[in-house]
């Protein structure tokens, strides 16, 4: 079953700034969403792991 799309929705920009600390490639494209849609940075990776949190599937090691 293919997984939902996690939806951003454009806003104004936002003029607060808070550190996220991740793999440098990571962050380039999270500053291209952010580019995109005024979404702080924040609030973009928020939305991400809450949908990581619920559609995580856990399996056994192999």
């Amino acid at each position: 079953m293919a997984q939902p799309n996690l939806v951003l929705t454009k806003q104004p920009e936002s003029r607060t700034v808070k550190p996220v600390f991740i793999d440098a490639n990571l962050h380039r494209q999270l500053l291209d969403l952010k580019n995109e849609t005024s979404i702080p940075i924040g609030r973009i990776v928020e939305k991400f792991v809450r949908y990581g949190i619920q559609n995580v599937e856990i399996e056994d090691e192999q």
